[in-house]
């Protein structure tokens, strides 16, 4: 008797299981939605909802352009679990400041194992991040080369895990911002990074710990102040 063809979750866990067994790598091109649908035996359609649950998801991307099509990511960059921050503060069943303690938990002792363990190549382009967004030409560019200071920063820790939660918080704390008026957005000490990064290069692990704790700690109070001016205006978009 022939086999009958897989459904819709059949094919998310076959996609799934192939990328996890690495049989399709970040940055691979998975094959078009017409070779999909032949090899499963299943119409476009189906395909096409698939693709759609694992890039919500975080596990694939699609790129436009001659050299387009869906791609599978890099998951220690995926953008998910961002995507799931964001939702479940704007829902209350997390606050901007449950995230920030966790930044306190984390960031202090990345930058900690960072002073100790980067390369100098790695120091060096810390510090390109620190240049670039002290001349940066707007507040976004500005916010922008902050979010990759701090993403570097965990980068550099050794530790994978840290690197994917504060480029997943960091992800969120940027769109937070993006939300709020210009005016409110640039909430950090201008030399603070600056800072961090001569400890970070000088091998100073207690003092990259300590103004490491001591900025979050700060940016937390400052992020939290916002909330409430957050949540109001992505209510209001929600009802658009």
């Amino acid at each position: 008797m022939k086999a009958s063809p897989p459904r819709f979750q059949d094919i998310i866990n076959r996609i799934k299981r192939d990328i996890l067994l690495q049989h399709y790598r970040p940055g691979d091109a998975l094959p078009k939605e017409e070779s999909l649908a032949k090899d499963f035996g299943v119409g476009r359609a189906l395909v096409r909802e698939a693709l759609g649950v694992l890039k919500a998801q975080g596990y694939l991307e699609a790129r436009r352009g001659g050299s387009g099509g869906t791609f599978v990511c890099n998951l220690l960059h995926s953008k998910g679990v961002t995507t799931l921050l964001a939702d479940l503060i704007v829902m209350r069943s997390m606050s901007i400041k449950h995230l920030c303690d966790v930044r306190v938990l984390i960031e202090p002792e990345a930058a900690r194992m960072a002073a100790l363990e980067a390369s100098p190549s790695q120091v060096r382009q810390l510090g390109d991040f620190v240049y670039k967004g002290q001349t940066a030409g707007s507040v976004q560019e500005r916010i922008e080369f902050d979010v990759q200071f701090h993403n570097q920063v965990c980068e550099l820790s050794g530790n994978p895990f840290f690197s994917l939660l504060m480029r997943s918080m960091m992800g969120f704390l940027q769109q937070f911002l993006e939300v709020l008026e210009e005016d409110t957005t640039y909430l950090h000490d201008e030399n603070i990074h600056g800072t961090l990064y001569e400890a970070i290069a000088s091998r100073d692990h207690q003092a990259a710990y300590e103004k490491m704790y001591s900025h979050v700690v700060d940016m937390k109070q400052r992020f939290c102040d916002l909330e409430k001016e957050f949540l109001n205006i992505q209510a209001e978009n929600l009802q658009k």
